[in-house]
């Protein structure tokens, strides 16, 4: 799925993994749910970034993804992941082997919770990844981060949204640890005005800084 993103031309060469997961009727509410899982490869200076790592088995999708970027695992410079749920860090081990040489990381709050074959390295606020700038988008979990390529105006965001029917919403409050920082995390980021907002559940919309402002205040979906 590279695409180009930004204003004046700029490209950001992102490859997208898609999976789909069903969660049974009352566990997210009182229907079952299907939903997709998202994760991404990205073409950065130093070497491939890979943004979450999906579903168990998603290995092979990934490894896909890196080759359509014209690369290998031996090009992957560093794993971050969004946060410690099992369908974003499901196939860490098998990424992490395959690329002996990537730094793994997540944010502070999670790093510790999550089981990896090498350090995961805490990252926050501030934090820089390459060309990513680290944003500290607590609530999902809390722990969770999203990433921000300045340059292209483009956002990794993680679970601190999704999409479904061409409009972003909110995922499940039951998956939510903390609604309330959940949503000062939605309103810092739709200040941030993203040109291109990339989710972990959902496909892209037209104009996504506009549609998250429209969602921002109004209710939880709940399945």
């Amino acid at each position: 799925m590279s695409e180009p993103s930004g204003e004046g031309g700029m490209h950001l060469p992102v490859e997208g993994v898609v999976r789909e997961v069903v969660i049974p009727a009352g566990v997210a509410g009182a229907a079952e749910l299907v939903m997709d899982v998202r994760c991404y490869a990205v073409a950065q200076p130093a070497g491939i970034v890979i943004i979450d790592t999906g579903l168990p088995g998603t290995e092979d999708g990934i490894a896909a993804a890196v080759e359509a970027l014209g690369g290998t695992f031996g090009d992957v410079r560093d794993i971050v992941l969004t946060h410690l749920h099992m369908d974003h860090v499901g196939s860490l081990f098998a990424v992490a082997e395959r690329a002996p040489h990537a730094a793994i990381y997540a944010g502070g709050e999670d790093s510790a919770d999550i089981r990896a074959p090498r350090r995961v390295t805490p990252i926050g606020e501030g934090a820089v990844i390459q060309d990513f700038g680290v944003l500290a988008t607590p609530g999902h979990t809390k722990g969770h981060v999203s990433l921000f390529h300045e340059p292209t105006g483009t956002l990794f965001i993680g679970d601190a949204a999704a999409t479904e029917g061409g409009e972003v919403n909110r995922g499940p409050e039951a998956f939510t640890a903390d609604a309330a920082l959940a949503e000062e995390s939605l309103e810092r980021i739709a200040d941030l005005g993203p040109d291109r907002i990339l989710f972990s559940h959902g496909a892209e919309v037209a104009s996504p800084a506009d549609a998250l402002a429209r969602m921002v205040g109004g209710p939880y979906h709940r399945g």
